[in-house]
């Protein structure tokens, strides 16, 4: 079996980390993981004392870190893992054990491609919390692939098609080798940017039809900025220098052509995303806020996610919305289901 190692940065959320923790050994996971840790004294000990309670049922490895930002943390963690295969994960999140070994799987007999994954949902709870009732549940992203040969060519159209497949799973080797200069950006968002589009410049990445990733919107999430205290920052443009030299020099080894025009390729997509995202933030589109919104968070990580929650609720997907998840004539309902009862299991009993 093609084992992943489940990368988990967290700090101070100890009960989304068990609600997690439970969820894996629930359904019986035999992919092992990797917790880096940067909490305080008390969420410490509560998930030191269940992952004690845990240790027969599910593999946890677990590292206190709080020296460490997320960044930094998550770099260490794909260092640190053993099996061949690794997949980062929010510490609020869910990633479905079935799906991580086919694509696992899929990876070791198809050495083109660098990175696969399946269909993503996000979900919003009526209250606060890692438990309760789910007020809305909807599609994050669906078939999201990069086949093109070049990666010039995957460079620009992810520009226009921006996802974040950090989530998705990779060869650990390869992911390592993705996150050198990951741990040492300053901006945060930067660093989303420069481990997503290394990931996509260097090598293919494909779908698998699978419900692989549960991600929750929530108010205690850890938010990019927006876009304009982004670029305001003070770190913005030292990041932007770095993320221009890491992406051209990945452009440079991947299609061999000249620094000049490497370079040229990277201003051109960076440009495509800002471009766009400004025009929709401030123009008075016909359309309504809806579309606005829609532009916007196309181009910018930051709000990207706020965009997904108000997608989910007015325009729900007939085979990713809750009730179709719920039926088990749908083919993702028993992949669901164990996640679903972990979601609501301060109401069942």
């Amino acid at each position: 079996m093609s084992r992943v190692a489940i990368l988990i940065p967290t700090m101070n959320r100890s009960e989304f980390i068990i609600r997690q923790l439970r969820y894996y050994a629930s359904v019986k996971s035999p992919h092992p993981i990797y917790i880096g840790d940067a909490s305080d004294k008390t969420h410490r000990e509560k998930m030191e004392e269940e992952i004690r309670k845990l240790r027969r049922e599910i593999s946890v490895h677990y590292y206190h870190w709080p020296e460490l930002n997320d960044r930094q943390t998550i770099k260490k963690l794909g260092e640190t893992a053993t099996e061949s295969f690794c997949a980062y994960n929010g510490d609020d999140d869910f990633l479905i054990p079935n799906s991580l070994t086919i694509c696992a799987n899929f990876l070791r007999e198809n050495p083109e491609y660098r990175t696969t994954q399946g269909k993503a949902i996000l979900f919003l709870l009526e209250d606060c919390g890692a438990y309760g009732k789910i007020k809305t549940l909807g599609p994050y992203w669906l078939r999201k692939e990069a086949n093109v040969v070049t990666g010039r060519e995957r460079l620009l159209d992810f520009s226009r098609n921006y996802w974040v497949p950090q989530f998705s799973v990779h060869r650990t080797e390869e992911f390592v080798k993705d996150s050198e200069y990951y741990g040492s950006i300053q901006d945060k968002s930067f660093g989303e940017l420069i481990h997503s589009y290394t990931f996509i410049i260097r090598g293919k990445t494909r779908f698998v039809d699978c419900l692989y990733l549960i991600r929750q919107a929530h108010d205690e999430r850890y938010l990019l900025p927006d876009i304009y205290d982004w670029i305001t920052s003070k770190s913005w443009y030292s990041s932007y220098k770095l993320f221009s030299n890491v992406l051209t020099q990945a452009l440079i080894e991947v299609d061999n052509i000249d620094e000049e025009k490497a370079r040229k390729l990277v201003k051109e997509a960076f440009w495509m995303r800002l471009e766009n995202g400004f025009r929709a933030k401030f123009a008075n589109n016909k359309n309504g806020f809806f579309m606005r919104m829609k532009n916007v968070v196309k181009q910018v990580p930051c709000v990207r996610s706020a965009y997904n929650i108000l997608r989910s609720m007015c325009y729900p997907s007939k085979h990713l919305s809750l009730s179709v998840l719920l039926s088990k004539k749908s083919p993702y309902h028993k992949d669901f289901m164990p996640i679903y009862q972990s979601i609501t299991a301060s109401l069942q009993k």
